[in-house]
């Protein structure tokens, strides 16, 4: 199975179970100096002078894995959150997690196995009925222990977590958001907008858009290659189809078929990679069934092939050898393995058989030119009509704009019978009352908005709003400050890969 896994790293991604079952007995990367897979002996990345293999790096994963089935989302968003570096390929949390267990033990952050228990009571997936629930911590440990891992690791787990909180209290703890700066943010997120709205439609405009014939010749000789006919293949393929009801049997059971669909696979991908071998004779070799799907174009593929997206993705990038075998495909239904069997080459279309779909695009711009003009102008003018001391009435019924009825909106909870509500209640809230904010678009046009006028208005829960408020100021802050500390720890750890890391 290695072999496979080593051959098909990037396509691997069989289901949750069988990634809990395999991710740590094959680990998808390549040698930086070439296209060698990587053995478990190979050093795979460098921190803190210490060097680690492709094996310490599964282990590493392992916590992962832990944290993962004890739904720590805190911990784990904490981590991934807390710095990220473009060549991780989706392992920062790895590299993070080392920085923490670094810094704890720099910082004296030493958590009890006590403590570490009284953590774990506290994690909502060990709960029930609100209280700490035996059974279910002994149902992940039961869990963990098909994968290596036990009581022990859920420990450290929890260790970490109490790590994290503690290392943030240290860096960010003496912030706290100033009375201005919450009350500031209360009102903003707050304050009542009385607002009226102008709609500008773009069909309006496409109603008067004129296209002359020598502006549709002028784009599609410009436009040429975008009207060509589409590019279609056909395809013979096998579908390794994914167990039936698998979520309703037992553990090992599900473990066994699991294995019975990967040996499948892997018994096909073995047979194609010898030299020479041909789809339809490992088929036959294999006693397989293949399904045939005549040419199809990418965005309408045959009924058994709709909805699985990455399938057809890879169809129309697999070369268009005859006979060559694609990499196995992880598709809704199972797993695909296929081949090409014929393709039709886009064909270039004259001007005629494409008129209207030119015109369209045409229209559709100079609609978009003058409703953006005619927008600009109407913001303008009423600017200027409300510095002349002239009310929004006045100014919308002299340049014929039609006003809607004064609504009610805040930021936080923007009016749900209005349509682009949040964006239109941050663009008021950007401006002055008596103002008129810059338009929004909107999918049918765009929309002018007029701020008549700002209320904070007495509310019964003003106050605890404005402690809430005051708190996510300071948490915002407290992470941000704990983030840049976080991220210049990591600088400091040298960290040096050496392998191409997949994601």
């Amino acid at each position: 199975m290695l072999e496979f896994f080593r051959r098909h790293r990037g396509a691997f991604m069989l289901s949750l179970t069988v990634i809990i079952i395999i991710s740590f007995a094959s680990w998808g990367g390549t040698r930086t100096g070439g296209p060698k897979m990587a053995s478990a002996s190979d050093d795979a990345f460098t921190m803190y002078g210490e060097d680690y293999t492709v094996g310490e790096l599964q282990r590493l994963e392992g916590s992962g894995q832990v944290i993962s089935m004890l739904q720590m989302y805190e911990l784990y968003f904490g981590l991934m959150s807390a710095a990220r570096g473009p060549e991780a390929g989706g392992r920062d949390f790895i590299f993070n997690l080392l920085v923490l267990k670094r810094q704890m033990k720099e910082l004296g952050v030493n958590p009890s196995d006590a403590e570490a228990k009284a953590e774990l009571e506290k994690i909502p997936s060990l709960q029930e009925n609100g209280k700490f629930s035996p059974q279910r911590a002994f149902s992940v440990q039961q869990n963990l222990g098909m994968y290596g891992k036990g009581g022990q690791d859920m420990l450290e787990a929890a260790k970490l977590s109490i790590g994290l909180n503690r290392i943030k209290d240290l860096v960010g703890k003496n912030y706290v958001a100033s009375p201005l700066e919450a009350e500031k943010a209360y009102a903003s997120r707050h304050q009542t907008l009385k607002i009226q709205t102008i709609n500008f439609a773009l069909d309006d405009f496409k109603k008067t858009a004129e296209v002359k014939d020598e502006e549709l010749q002028k784009y599609y000789d410009e436009n040429k290659d975008n009207y060509k006919t589409v590019e279609k293949r056909a395809v013979s393929y096998v579908l390794f189809a994914n167990p039936a009801d698998l979520d309703k049997k037992p553990v090992e059971e599900r473990t066994k078929l699991n294995k019975v669909q990967v040996d499948s696979v892997n018994a096909f991908n073995a047979a194609a990679a010898k030299p020479g071998a041909k789809f339809d004779d490992v088929v036959k070799g294999l006693n397989l069934k293949a399904e045939t799907a005549p040419l199809f174009a990418k965005d309408s593929p045959p009924e058994a092939l709709k909805g699985e997206s990455d399938v057809i993705d890879a169809i129309f990038v697999q070369s268009k050898d005859a006979g060559k075998v694609s990499d196995p495909v992880k598709g809704t239904k199972g797993w695909y393995v296929f081949t090409v069997t014929s393709t039709e080459e886009p064909k270039q279309q004259d001007l005629a058989a494409v008129k209207d779909k030119v015109k369209e695009v045409l229209v559709g711009q100079k609609a978009q030119e003058a409703l953006s003009k005619a927008v600009n102008e109407a913001r303008i003018a009423i600017q200027e009509g409300l510095k002349g001391g002239k009310k929004i009435d006045e100014i919308a019924k002299e340049k014929k704009l039609t006003l809607d009825a004064v609504k009610d909106l805040t930021v936080n909870e923007p009016a749900a019978d209005l349509p682009n509500a949040v964006e239109i209640a941050r663009e008021a809230e950007k401006v002055a009352a008596g103002d008129v904010a810059k338009a929004v678009n909107t999918d049918k046009g765009a929309t002018l908005v007029y701020v008549a006028a700002k209320e904070l208005r007495k509310r019964d829960d003003s106050a605890a709003l404005r402690k809430n408020t005051e708190d996510t100021r300071t948490t915002q802050e407290r992470d941000r400050l704990f983030n840049s500390w976080f991220s210049a720890k990591r600088a400091e750890s040298g960290l040096k890969i050496h392998l191409k890391m997949s994601a």
